[in-house]
């Protein structure tokens, strides 16, 4: 008989009882594991951190935290990259209220899946004392970076298969925001207000990576899917404009890559999935409209 798939409440248990405290004996050496910016317009990019050098970007299928790991595994296999390449920073879909979300429950959204595979959940509120409180609630516009966050299983799609080694990468935790009033179509934010905000929480994400030193950042369907359904074209096409239209993000990033699962999109969509919609809008003849939609005579 094939295997009984674990449950996420006995995933999340063995997580706090067997893996966590390995990590924090072996694995932490700074007690201030995450740092917290309450409101990121106070944060400028440098113009020493600005490039002349083109942005490139990539969709791709799967898990972010997967791809934020072996994108990091594969640069640092080549030499010449040996001192130079950083780890991958991936983007936490955070809960606003508390670390981790439900994730000692059955809840099957990105955080929590990602919470019961790492020590996530104890690497934003290190260290334990009143200071990490501060933390919590997430303002609007803020966000928290943890540098190293320890992955040490697969996840639900590999059935939380523990891993022979544990891997580490930083995480940038900005929460989108939740449930926005939508049109009929279910396609558009019904108020101009949600939908700015939505665009300065992407806006958090990038600023944090980029005065942390990361060019390079993976990102999945940020504020997409059940739990806060934003509509998956304009977030898609929100985060176009700003890596290539926005004068603020302008030669900040080398590589982004956004890993998005192949799920079937939300109400008017026509059928066509998320990963799908992402890609459609970042085809050079969406980024480059005029240069790719000539006709050719």
């Amino acid at each position: 008989m094939p295997q009984a798939r674990p449950k996420p409440s006995e995933i999340a248990a063995e997580a706090k009882r067997v893996y966590m405290p390995h990590v924090l004996k072996y694995h932490i050496k700074n007690p201030q594991t995450s740092y917290f910016y309450p409101d990121s317009s106070q944060i400028k990019v440098s113009p020493e951190k600005r490039s002349s050098q083109r942005l490139r970007v990539a969709v791709v299928e799967g898990d972010p935290v997967d791809y934020a790991l072996g994108w990091y595994q594969f640069a640092s296999a080549d030499p010449a990259n040996l001192n130079s390449v950083k780890r991958i920073p991936v983007v936490n879909m955070a809960n606003e209220k508390r670390a981790g979300g439900d994730w000692e429950s059955g809840l099957m959204a990105p955080e929590e899946c990602f919470a019961r595979r790492s020590n996530l959940v104890h690497a934003l509120t290190m260290p334990w004392d009143t200071q990490a409180d501060n933390f919590y609630p997430i303002p609007q516009r803020g966000g928290i970076y943890t540098p190293e966050v320890f992955v040490f299983r697969g996840g639900p799609d590999q059935n939380y298969t523990p891993w022979p080694e544990i891997r580490c990468l930083p995480v940038i935790s900005v929460a989108p925001v939740r449930r926005p009033k939508l049109d009929e179509t279910g396609t558009n934010y019904s108020f101009s207000q949600e939908k700015e905000l939505m665009r300065e929480k992407m806006r958090s994400v990038l600023r944090i990576a980029s005065w942390c030193g990361h060019k390079n950042i993976c990102i999945g369907a940020f504020g997409v899917g059940p739990i806060f359904r934003n509509p998956i074209t304009e977030v898609a096409r929100m985060w176009r404009r700003l890596l290539f239209e926005d004068d603020e993000f302008r030669g900040v990033f080398t590589d982004v890559v956004f890993a998005i699962e192949n799920t079937q999109g939300g109400i008017g969509n026509n059928g066509e999935s998320d990963h799908d919609i992402f890609k459609e809008e970042f085809s050079p003849s969406t980024i480059f409209p005029t240069r790719y939609g000539e006709t050719i005579r």
